[in-house]
């Protein structure tokens, strides 16, 4: 028999950051494929989503902490309060 964990979101806290902003926007980044390495043997276009901070428009810590390929003038030094 398998055990299943309810959980009750409304005891959940809100993410909030060190701004005291609780919004943020999912956007793309686009990483460029070389006609070499893609599949198609054409150049491809590779979205990657990332969250920011709809406050001061970058991406907040805990975001870009396990998302390692955000480059670095799109890192705001906002985090988890």
């Amino acid at each position: 028999m398998e055990n299943k964990i309810r959980i009750d979101i409304s005891q959940a806290p809100w993410i909030e950051c060190s701004e005291n902003n609780k919004l943020f926007e999912s956007k793309l980044l686009f990483k460029r494929i070389s006609p070499l390495y893609s599949p198609s043997g054409k150049e491809e276009f590779l979205p990657l989503e990332a969250i920011v901070c709809t406050k001061c428009g970058k991406v907040p810590k805990f975001f870009y902490e396990k998302a390692k390929e955000i480059p670095e003038e799109l890192k705001s030094t906002c985090s988890f309060k």
